[in-house]
């Protein structure tokens, strides 16, 4: 345990370092982004949130035994909708997916609408760096990747709460999805370091995959708030 506590604590210094809130998005969210245009960024961040179990899905897939796939198979049930008082029950209304439609419904984005709207290309561009990132790369570098994406992404969701509630676009009684993920993801991303763990403990050259998958999950995050922000501004 010491040294996944070892792992999370050097992970989150290096998000410290360079925040994807640090981004232009960010910056913009907080000043001169319309409402508008938020919900137009929001839109194709659904594509994002429905697509990411399956890299999860194909990262479980690599791992060996039960033991190692455990952590993943709990993230994946929680992104079909269990909860921590009915583990076994999976509920399609608090599925990861649904809970950003009813987001976006209060930004005032119907499904009906959802369903006529295309993926654009930093939407695909993310999710697929993803699948490739779980299905080719080495493991310890894909969980690097999938953890601190996870990590950050709590981080995230806070602010994006606080800042559409501040802005007066949402109400906070209606915030839904953010606030979900701004208390489970900093558990989620300890699942995903405490797999690769033992990595981390066992030196230099397993320690160097890690290290590549958090600031390979840094970047292409960072990279997906800015390219929704063009892509929406245009």
């Amino acid at each position: 345990m010491s040294s996944s506590i070892d792992l999370i604590t050097w992970a989150a210094r290096e998000a410290a370092e360079t925040p994807v809130t640090g981004s232009a998005y960010f910056t913009a969210l907080e000043q001169e982004m319309s409402r508008e245009v938020f919900t137009r960024t929001q839109r194709q961040f659904f594509f994002a949130v429905r697509y990411f179990s399956r890299p999860m899905a194909a990262l479980t897939a690599r791992m060996p035994d039960s033991i190692s796939r455990r952590g993943l198979v709990h993230n994946l049930a929680e992104e079909h909708g269990a909860d921590e008082a009915h583990p076994a029950r999976l509920d399609p209304e608090l599925a990861h997916d649904r809970t950003f439609l009813h987001f976006l419904g209060t930004l005032g984005v119907s499904k009906e609408e959802m369903w006529q709207i295309r993926e654009g290309p930093a939407a695909r561009a993310f999710n697929n760096t993803l699948m490739g990132v779980c299905h080719m790369e080495p493991v310890p570098l894909a969980f690097g990747c999938m953890g601190i994406i996870e990590h950050a992404f709590a981080g995230i969701s806070a602010r994006i709460g606080a800042t559409v509630v501040r802005r007066g676009w949402i109400r906070e009684e209606e915030l839904v999805h953010y606030k979900l993920h701004a208390e489970i993801d900093e558990r989620h991303a300890a699942d995903f370091f405490e797999v690769v763990s033992t990595d981390w403990k066992a030196g230099a050259a397993r320690r160097v995959e890690i290290e590549d998958g958090v600031h390979l999950g840094l970047h292409v995050f960072r990279r997906f708030y800015d390219d929704l922000y063009q892509e929406a501004a245009a």
